[in-house]
């Protein structure tokens, strides 16, 4: 907002009463011996009514305001008479206050000049004024004095300034009732604040008129009349993309110089040091103000406005602060102290940093008698009595110390991202990927958080304990500090896994409740991953990245992540039950079940199914384990039918040995039969003769020529 100045001292206080001067004259009168007259005495008593008219006319060319006062004096003290001695009262004049800075003091009476002395006083002066005549009662005089009140030079203790583009000054009115006329030139744009005076214009002149004024030592009405097409105006335009115009009176170079050249140097380094862009697009005009319009402050930033009024004393400290205010505003932090304390902090390290300095809050403490906690200390509109020139003073002072101490504890280049998060409105929670934008003012909570989070800061919440925040804030700084440590031990529990905006974003909302309950569910979550990591590891396999994943990424809702991490605990559970199977010692039913299987090849699929993440992992690991369970089944089955099957191929083998022998005989007894008769014995199937002939013992005995070698032709006859 603004940064306190000199408190001004209201002309509406500095002004005196007014004085009337009595004069009398005692008449003494003894019967009829008496004479008609008797020499003139001063009595003592108060009975002169002034009325005047003031009329205040502005005159930029001579840097004066004229004041034209036409004063009426009527003598209302009657005479008296007591012991026939008859008293009369006159005035040979009249006393009133003036304006300390009045000059050119004249008085005339009907055209004539009359005597008019000054005599100062602390805030105003005395005028007297000689009438032409000594005043009796119920007679009056008119008296006009004029005087000026020339435009006090830039930074001089006068409250009045008039030159060609600003003019200011305090109108007040006079006597025991009165009326004032002010009139403004044509080309300045004019207001007053105070007592009320009705407006009019003329041919492009103001006027302000107020009548009938009576409560004569409460009125007072401050004019300003501002004309901007006669300020200077000089541009600068910085490397950077700065572009400022100084706008200042002519009368006044010094503050044209001053200023121009420091902001020219001081806004480069308040880029530099804040690490933000700057941020007013178009120009910035910077006006020169007479002090006691700031109502006790030594400038002004308005925000939209993309203007800065800074007063005419030329505080290094005042400009730069002021121009600081084009980041530290409502747009980027909503409390007052935290934008005042970050203009002081950061205008006093510039101000360092281009070797002018250094500037140091005074010292404060919170147990101060005008000490205010920070989140209470408001903007009064203006300073009007000491308590709120000390409350103020207090506030920027410890608003600075509370700033300043935080800087120095997170360092320069923490204070720049501290800054860069704030203005892009991003969280200061910060989860896997790039931080979020939060909605919402960024007020001493989130600033908090900031310094905490961003700025890893270990003292901010004692030092907003101690200076920022109400008992009734603190409480809640209880419910963050709980929220906060959970937080902290989900951090470390994740390792590489940053809580999901999930957690992240009731805690940045400072819903502490729901904060807490979702910190529970997301370290549900991480013991379920380490028990997933933990089977994984024991089976020298890696787990997959889904649950990380759903995890990281988790926004509204942790059901993701809680399905995944059951899947693959459920995955990873069954593999290792099948690892188990597969390495365990076989008995002879499960190599016999196992024939024609391979279950290590199906178990290394189900390893990198599990390992890619593939959702039918879980099934093969099972079908591995099913397989070398159901072979004992498959074994004893194979068992059962080798069992049944010997018998019967023994007695095969029996009879087959039966058989070839009969045969065998046969063929002898039959040999020189068929060699005689030509007969051919052709067995229909001779394989299994030469089988079971293979399989008889002892040699084969000779049975004569092969009947077969002599087998005459066919002939047909089958006889």
């Amino acid at each position: 907002m603004t940064r306190i100045g000199g408190s001004p001292e209201r002309a509406g206080l500095r002004r005196g009463s007014f004085l009337p001067a009595l004069s009398a004259a005692i008449l003494a009168l003894a019967g009829l011996l008496a004479p008609a007259t008797a020499p003139a005495a001063r009595a003592a008593s108060d009975g002169l009514f002034l009325t005047t008219a003031a009329t205040y006319t502005i005159a930029p060319a001579s840097r004066v305001v004229r004041v034209v006062l036409d004063v009426t004096a009527r003598n209302d003290k009657p005479n008296t008479t007591s012991a026939a001695i008859l008293t009369r009262y006159f005035y040979d004049g009249a006393r009133l206050a003036i304006q300390a800075e009045a000059t050119n003091v004249r008085a005339t009476s009907g055209g004539t000049p009359v005597t008019a002395t000054t005599t100062p006083r602390t805030g105003f002066a005395i005028l007297e004024v000689r009438f032409r005549s000594s005043l009796f009662y119920h007679q009056s005089t008119a008296v006009r004095v004029t005087f000026d009140l020339p435009g006090g030079a830039p930074r001089s203790k006068s409250d009045i300034r008039v030159g060609t583009a600003f003019a200011t000054f305090v109108a007040w009115a006079f006597g025991d009732s009165g009326s004032i006329r002010v009139v403004v030139p044509s080309g300045f744009e004019a207001e007053t604040t105070g007592s009320d005076a009705a407006r009019s214009t003329s041919g492009g002149t103001t006027i302000f008129r107020a009548t009938d004024i009576t409560a004569i030592g409460a009125w007072y009405l401050v004019v300003t009349a501002d004309r901007k097409s006669a300020l200077t105006s000089d541009r600068i335009d910085l490397a950077g993309g700065e572009h400022l115009v100084v706008r200042a009176w002519p009368e006044d170079a010094q503050w044209k110089r001053q200023v121009s050249e420091l902001l020219t140097r001081g806004l480069p380094e308040l880029v530099a040091q804040t690490g933000l862009d700057w941020p007013v697009a178009g120009d910035l005009s910077v006006f020169e103000v007479h002090t006691p319009l700031l109502e006790g402050y030594g400038g002004v930033f308005f925000v939209g406005q993309n203007r800065i009024e800074i007063s005419e004393d030329l505080d290094d400290l005042t400009i730069l602060h002021e121009a600081s205010h084009a980041w530290f505003n409502s747009n980027l932090f909503v409390g007052r102290w935290i934008n005042e304390g970050l203009a002081d902090t950061y205008a006093a390290k510039s101000l360092d940093g281009i070797g002018i300095g250094p500037f140091a809050p005074n010292p404060v403490s919170p147990t101060d008698a005008v000490a205010v906690r920070l989140d209470d200390w408001v903007h009064p509109a203006r300073i009007t009595d000491m308590k709120t020139e000390a409350r103020e003073r207090y506030g920027y002072d410890a608003a600075w110390t509370v700033i300043r101490t935080l800087v120095n504890e997170v360092g320069d280049p923490g204070m720049r991202q501290v800054l860069a998060a704030a203005a892009k409105h991003q969280i200061a929670y910060v989860g896997a990927g790039p931080a979020e934008t939060v909605g919402g003012s960024n007020d001493w909570r989130r600033f908090l958080d900031l310094i905490d989070e961003i700025g890893d800061s270990t003292t901010a919440d004692g030092v907003f304990r101690r200076w920022v925040v109400t008992d009734a804030e603190a409480e809640v700084l209880d419910k963050r500090a709980a929220a906060r440590t959970a937080y902290a031990q989900l951090v470390r529990a994740g390792t590489d896994w940053r809580p999901p905006f999930f957690v992240r974003g009731p805690l940045s909302d400072w819903d502490f409740v729901t904060a807490s309950k979702r910190i529970l569910a997301a370290s549900a979550v991480l013991a379920s991953r380490d028990q997933v990591a933990s089977l994984a590891a024991r089976l020298g396999i890696e787990p997959p990245p889904a649950l990380r994943t759903a995890y990281v990424n988790a926004r509204d809702s942790l059901d993701g992540a809680v399905h995944e991490a059951d899947s693959e605990l459920a995955a990873v559970q069954a593999l290792a039950v099948a690892d188990r199977a597969v390495a365990a010692p076989r008995a002879p039913l499960v190599n016999l079940g196992l024939i024609g299987e391979q279950p290590e090849p199906l178990l290394a699929a189900a390893r990198a199914a599990f390992s890619t993440g593939a959702a039918d992992a879980a099934g093969r690991a099972t079908a591995v384990t099913d397989l070398i369970d159901g072979s004992v089944g498959v074994g004893r089955a194979r068992l059962f039918a080798l069992i049944a099957i010997v018998p019967v191929l023994l007695v095969l083998s029996i009879v087959g040995v039966v058989m070839a022998r009969r045969r065998r005989r046969q063929r002898r007894r039959l040999g020189p039969l068929v060699a005689s008769e030509s007969l051919t014995v052709e067995p229909a199937d001779p394989a299994p003769y030469a089988t079971l002939a293979d399989q008889s013992s002892g040699p084969p005995q000779a049975a004569g020529p092969d009947p077969t070698a002599s087998r005459p032709p066919d002939t047909g006859d089958d006889s």
